[in-house]
């Protein structure tokens, strides 16, 4: 096979591979201004989950392989959906921004339950 058969049969591959998350991805803030990055990580975590919460995308995040038997889709505190990020660079900034986003999510996940009539936990 020539050089050019072989770099053509080479883009598939390439074309999924750019498309995998990286680990220095998360989810974007609501705000990307300058305002944002003077918070603490635990205030983002907070605001970007009201954000959330506010348009109807009710889930937490949690870390290790999405693929895991030990990690179910749906959280076991509120059962909310779950997204795993990756587990191959958690920082203590990403740490405890999570920590409080899931906070926050489940506390509003709580409280739509408590104002929805005939929703038992």
């Amino acid at each position: 096979m020539s050089d050019a058969g072989r770099l053509l049969a080479a883009l598939p591959l390439l074309a999924a591979l750019a498309c995998l998350p990286c680990c220095d991805q998360r989810p974007a803030p609501p705000d990307p201004g300058k305002a944002q990055a003077n918070l603490s990580p635990a205030e983002r975590g907070r605001r970007r989950a009201l954000a959330d919460a506010a348009a109807g995308k009710l889930r937490v995040y949690r870390y290790g392989n999405p693929a895991s038997f030990t990690n179910p889709r749906t959280d076991p505190e509120s059962g909310l959906p779950a997204r795993t990020l990756l587990d191959c660079c958690v920082t203590a900034e990403a740490r405890e921004e999570t920590e409080a986003y899931n906070a926050e999510m489940r506390g509003s996940a709580a409280a739509r339950r408590d104002a929805t009539p005939g929703v038992s936990r």
